[in-house]
């Protein structure tokens, strides 16, 4: 199974007006690329983005819907709001899945474990969950992982700069690291575009 890091407004995301670097890979080795779904093969002709000749309408138009699920979201979130209508290109990182299975499980553990008060002596609650567990990471800075009801369904949405904090401390176990690396490369580029960073699978 596949697994991508992707950097790109909201918007831009949910309505697929994007190229994966596997389509344009396709497409210039002179080979059709095609998806398999429930209807069955879907072809893309060369320059087409995934959502289809009317993804960059669709946006338009999404980018007005999201703005009532982003008024839902904690104050602290959107304290300084990106650019959903970003012409930057996007960026794409595939990580390893096993990798990233085992920085995961390593994550989990962390968070069900105590955390630190001064000088070392261990408080009595657990941490509760890492932004680096996220499935949706946003750019701006807050304390807390929220889950977004809407326009993902239950999933956990971070800080990038939170995210990338916690792979700098903490000590990630041998067969996490590949997928530490990507992961924190892929966070590096929502911080420098103030773009938010999707997991798709």
């Amino acid at each position: 199974m596949a697994i991508d890091f992707m950097v790109m407004p909201l918007s831009r995301y949910l309505t697929g007006d994007f190229v994966t670097p596997q389509m344009q890979w396709s497409w210039d080795s002179g080979v059709p690329y095609s998806v398999y779904g429930p209807q069955g093969k879907q072809e893309f002709p060369k320059g087409v983005p995934f959502g289809g000749v009317q993804a960059p309408q669709n946006r338009v138009g999404c980018r007005e819907l999201l703005r009532e699920d982003l008024a839902q979201f904690p104050l602290e979130v959107m304290a300084r709001p990106w650019d959903e209508a970003s012409a930057a290109e996007p960026r794409f990182h595939r990580v390893d899945p096993k990798s990233f299975g085992a920085l995961l499980a390593h994550a989990d553990a962390l968070a069900g474990k105590p955390g630190r008060r001064f000088f070392g002596l261990l408080a009595g609650q657990p941490r509760g969950p890492l932004h680096c567990q996220a499935g949706v990471f946003l750019p701006g800075d807050f304390e807390k992982p929220f889950t977004m009801r809407s326009p993902f369904v239950d999933r956990l949405t971070g800080s990038a700069v939170r995210a990338l904090a916690e792979l700098e401390r903490e000590d990630w176990p041998e067969p996490a690291h590949a997928a530490r690396e990507t992961l924190r490369d892929a966070l590096k580029d929502a911080a420098a575009l103030q773009l938010p960073m999707i997991i798709d699978s």
